[in-house]
């Protein structure tokens, strides 16, 4: 029998994990349980660099604000700065092992010396990174939400999760019990932990690469 494989990331994300599932005739169900809405915003204080922990942060951003000057540009990781990339920005600093948010803000800490730091975030922000920060060197701004999106779905043997927000939507409709339970990266570990359930894997670097060599140990492929 095919194993099922769940994520709660929508396929379009994924090129990687699709094409992997289909050569090893794996049955994927890929699909996004959040939805995200720009807000509108205004800084009027000045920033030395700005910092975004979801491409999601960075598309809303730059799409409203003009960056200062000197400002640069840093984020959680590679796949993030990726994104940035294609938007047509330089990144200075990229994170390492982007699943582990308290290392990311451990090396960006160090990195940011005494400038001030702009945060754009989302409503539903854990804002791990940002509390490694000294208060009086970084700036919050709240630029969109994330809203829930329930829909029930066939049970998966693999489940595996991509935020605290997609953990708690899927729970409106659907169950953990049985399953092969993989986080994408701590905060989402912590998250699903809180609720009691165990987590089998955490991915350290978040992306499709290290989940696919998880995968190929985990199914001896």
């Amino acid at each position: 029998m095919k194993k099922s494989i769940f994520i709660s990331k929508n396929a379009s994300e994924l090129p990687l994990l699709s094409a992997f599932c289909a050569t090893n005739q794996l049955l994927l169900t890929a699909q996004s349980f959040i939805t995200f809405n720009a807000l509108s915003f205004e800084i009027d204080v000045s920033y030395d660099v700005v910092f975004f922990s979801s491409i999601r942060a960075a598309e809303f951003f730059l799409a409203q604000e003009k960056l200062p000057v000197h400002c640069q540009i840093a984020c959680v990781g590679a796949v993030t700065a990726k994104k940035i990339n294609a938007l047509g920005f330089g990144v200075s600093f990229i994170g390492e092992q982007a699943g582990n948010p308290l290392h990311v803000a451990e090396m960006f800490k160090m990195w940011l010396g005494e400038r001030r730091v702009l945060f754009p975030l989302s409503t539903v922000s854990k804002r791990t990174i940002v509390e490694q920060i000294p208060t009086a060197q970084r700036i919050e701004v709240v630029i969109y939400e994330t809203g829930a999106l329930p829909l029930k779905i066939e049970k998966s043997d693999y489940l595996i999760f991509t935020s605290p927000s997609n953990v708690e939507s899927y729970l409106l409709q659907n169950e953990i019990n049985g399953n092969i339970l993989i986080a994408w990266g701590t905060t989402t570990r912590n998250a699903l932990e809180a609720k009691g359930f165990s987590v089998d894997f955490t991915l350290q670097e978040a992306n499709e690469e290290n989940l696919i060599t998880y995968l190929k140990e985990s199914l001896i492929l």
